[in-house]
């Protein structure tokens, strides 16, 4: 019979809004949850689906805003031209009045001192001397904090590069130190636009902290380097229409002409241009997954509910057929539960896109500071963030509105909407006699009389672990290679010290001599690094590649080789082969006892290198995730003509002394460019490690919610489902602990198979996107899938602690059940 309270099925406009209402009033709790659900789903497609479009319009901000050059010429490493020989070239060609803005510039590299309080800060420094004054024409330093110097006054100071300043925590103003004992002062930080993403210096595996960059006044780089009068470096910008590649034509001829060897580069070449834009895709590639993923555990969340939010409706919807009302009229009802779910998941899911926007923006601004923020709201994907919040409930309401309509009348009214039908496992489950009690059984039973509302609940929360396993997993598998690389750097003592030198030196010269007999230092072993290209083959891309030569057999330190191959009959000796990474030798399709072909460097003067290729077996896999590392035995160094040559030294502390006292002794030694504890490279990756978990966690929180406003749900509509049931146990005295305790059990059933389909599920996701989007977001680094045990522990705390504890909530509701209103209604 038909509830005192529906009203009778009509067709008026007003009928159907004031239906909607009273089941809104009625069921609030879960459309507002199920809304939620839909919320973070499309909150967080939307929020991290804007971040492309603000970096590219950021970049273009920033570098339109510093006057990014068109070209650069930059003098061969170690030449220098009197000042005025490159803005003459310039002038002289065919095309010169296609060029706009010129300047020249002194770019050379030094070490800096810029230690405060009990903090040892002595690092790679890069010198710029430029045109620091407001008339600067191209790649001018813009200032974030402090002041610019006033070139009018005479000041003479610099601008420190802001990243830098920021990581080590310098004031805004002071001074600094450069090799030689020159102390500059600097009066504000800041940086000129190819500074907004930089490599380290060689040697170094992170930039951020590693290298600082110093812009100075022309005069003032030249007085510190010793250089009066001298350049090495040009900017230009063209004029409108310019033929770019024509004028990079001219420069290559008039540089010949002149007598100065140099290169000819344009913007697209410059490491900050490249890698700001490339990166844009990569990461939004990496992004979409995530945000797709969530929006997928959303949706099958969101399904599932709304399923059996309408499924409980079918004994009315019978009794309508049976009254003779058509079967679309019946259809609007339970249709419009999921527009209101839509509308209100949509509403919502756009403030939570915004706010996720904010973080990630909070986030990118503290990561990469530029000039120019340019965030407007993304019209275009927020539109289709809505679109999908607005389909999906709908979808989701009219496929069980399909199969209740399509039955007959008193197939629907015999169901009724507490009654589940009997399946096969449940016939299964009778016939099979489980031990214990009734009440110990029927959690089992319940479970298994309606499999498929069953595994609909296992999947929705579910489909959350699984985005929460893919988000932890990568934080797990980021952070394990991290760890391997530091692991492997600081094999055998942490405060070993990498000496960079400035050029080649004789291995038994005076500057490698007093390297070895610095009181701080108790040994010494030398070696030599340079710069290569692996050539790939098959259609791969050439890797460039960082050879370091070492003695495998005498040296303190030494690559771990984990795949040898046998070499001269002796496996694992390195022989005449280079030892690669793993990543490396996938890439390049080859393997231990394979041959790669390397294009580098070799002396072929006292003064002169050339370009030459080599054939090399790869002669086993070393232990470094990080793919540019390769090594070789320093026996072949005579191959490459640098036969009793070092340019890299490794310094180990003496007793007693730490690596901050090596890098102080060595500091102002002539000749000696850089040196870097190769536990600030662990160090470093941790902390790049922390900048990406910011990412992510955003990422992760709102998974972690998704997860448990899923599983509050479906206990919520469980104990609809069971009220019936629980009413009974209840009228035959049971307490309510004994109905929760029924509950807690079915809860932890679905929750057990939750888990194991989300963990399952997440670890292929997770290697999926290692497979496909972390090489691509992050090349270098080979990252192998890892789950560790605290991941698997919270997806199980998700999964079933938390389905297992969403019916407490629920105890208030259990115990002011009306036990005879709610028998007598389903009768």
């Amino acid at each position: 019979m038909v509830s005192p309270q529906a009203p009778t099925p009509g067709g008026s406009l007003g009928f159907w809004l004031r239906w909607s209402w009273r089941d809104l009033r009625r069921q609030w709790v879960a459309v507002v949850a199920i809304g939620l659900v839909m919320a973070i789903g499309i909150g967080v497609y939307a929020g991290l689906g804007s971040t492309s479009a603000w970096r590219r319009l950021s970049n273009d901000a920033s570098f339109a805003s510093l006057n990014m050059h068109d070209l650069r010429i930059s003098l061969s490493p170690g030449t220098f031209t009197p000042e005025g020989t490159l803005a003459a070239v310039i002038a002289g060609i065919e095309g010169a009045d296609s060029v706009a803005a010129a300047d020249e510039r002194l770019v050379t590299e030094s070490q800096v001192d810029a230690s405060h309080g009990d903090e040892s800060v002595l690092v790679v420094a890069r010198l710029v001397g430029m045109d620091l004054g407001a008339g600067a024409a191209v790649d001018r330093v813009w200032v974030s904090d402090g002041t610019a110097p006033d070139r009018t006054s005479g000041d003479a100071a610099g601008v420190l590069e802001v990243k830098f300043a920021e990581h080590r925590e310098l004031p805004d103003s002071g001074s600094l130190t450069i090799a030689g004992s020159h102390e500059v002062r600097y009066a504000g930080l800041g940086m000129n636009p190819e500074d907004f993403y930089y490599e380290g210096p060689e040697g170094s595996v992170l930039s951020e902290g590693e290298l600082a960059p110093v812009y100075l006044p022309l005069a003032l780089a030249q007085q510190i380097t010793d250089r009066p009068g001298a350049v090495n470096d040009a900017v230009m910008t063209l004029a409108d229409g310019a033929d770019r590649d024509e004028v990079a034509a001219q420069l290559v001829d008039g540089l010949d002409a002149a007598g100065v060897s140099a290169t000819v580069t344009t913007a697209d070449d410059a490491y900050a241009f490249r890698v700001l834009y490339e990166d844009i895709d990569n990461d939004q590639r990496f992004w979409n997954a995530i945000a797709g993923l969530v929006l997928v555990a959303a949706a099958l969340g969101a399904l599932n509910l709304i399923s059996r939010i309408v499924e409980a409706q079918r004994r009315e919807i019978g009794i309508g057929m049976a009254l003779g009302v058509p079967r679309w009229k019946l259809s609007i009802r339970p249709l419009l539960i999921g527009t209101q779910i839509a509308a209100l998941g949509t509403v919502a899911g756009i403030g939570v896109g915004i706010l996720v926007g904010r973080a990630m923006k909070s986030l990118l601004v503290s990561f990469l500071p530029l000039p120019e923020y340019v965030t407007p709201f993304q019209f275009d994907v927020y539109g289709r963030a809505a679109v999908l919040g607005l389909l999906i409930p709908v979808v989701a309401a009219a496929v069980p509105v399909w199969r209740a309509v399509r039955v007959e009348p008193i197939e629907a009214i015999r169901t009724g909407h507490l009654a589940a039908r009997t399946s096969r496992l449940s016939d299964w489950t009778r016939r099979f006699r489980l031990p214990g009690s009734s009440l110990t059984q029927m959690p089992f039973r319940n479970v298994f009389r309606a499999p498929r509302r069953s595994l609909l609940t296992a999947l929705g929360v579910g489909a959350a672990i699984v985005a929460l396993v893919a988000v932890l997993g990568m934080l797990d598998s980021f952070g394990r290679t991290i760890d391997r690389a530091g692991d492997e750097f600081t094999r055998g003592d942490p405060d070993r010290v990498l000496v960079q030198l400035d050029t080649f030196h004789a291995a038994d010269s005076e500057l490698v001599g007093a390297i070895a007999e610095q009181p701080t230092v108790g040994a010494t072993d030398v070696g030599l690094r340079l710069p290569a290209t692996a050539l790939a083959t098959d259609g791969a891309d050439d890797l460039v590649m960082l050879v370091e030569f070492v003695d495998f057999a005498d040296a303190r330190w030494a690559p771990t080789v984990e795949t040898p191959a046998s070499v001269g009959g002796n496996p694992g000796s390195t022989g005449e082969g280079i030892v690669l990474s793993r990543k490396a030798a996938d890439d390049l399709g080859v393997a231990p006892g394979g041959t790669l072909r390397l294009s580098h460097p070799a002396r072929d003067g006292p003064a002169s290198f050339a370009q030459v290729e080599s054939d090399l077996t790869v002669s086993g896999i070393h232990a470094n995730p990080i793919r540019p590392f390769a090594y070789l035995d320093l026996a072949q160094a005579d191959r490459f003509g640098l036969g009793g040559l070092a340019n890299v030294v490794h310094a180990y502390p003496a007793q007693g002394a730490t690596s901050a006292d090596v890098q102080r002794s060595v500091f102002a030694l002539p000749g000696v460019a850089s040196s870097q504890a190769v536990v600030r490279i662990s160090e470093s990756f941790d902390e790049a490690l922390a900048q990406f978990v910011g990412f992510l966690a955003i990422a992760g929180v709102a998974v972690l919610l998704l997860a448990l406003l899923i599983a509050f749900n479906a206990a919520r509509i469980t104990v609809d489902e069971r009220r019936r049931e629980h009413a009974t146990m209840r009228a035959f005295g049971l307490p309510v602990r004994t109905v929760l305790v029924v509950l807690i059990k079915e809860s932890v059933l679905v929750g057990l198979a939750a888990t194991a389909v989300g963990v399952a599920a997440g670890t292929v996701f997770l290697d999926w996107m290692l497979a496909s989007l972390a090489s691509t977001t992050l090349p270098d680094l080979g990252i192998d899938r890892y789950v560790s045990p605290s991941t698997v522990v919270v997806a199980a705390s998700v999964g079933i602690v938390a389905v297992a504890a969403a019916p407490l909530f629920l105890i208030r509701r259990i115990r002011r059940m009306d036990i005879p209103d709610t028998l007598r209604v389903m009768e």
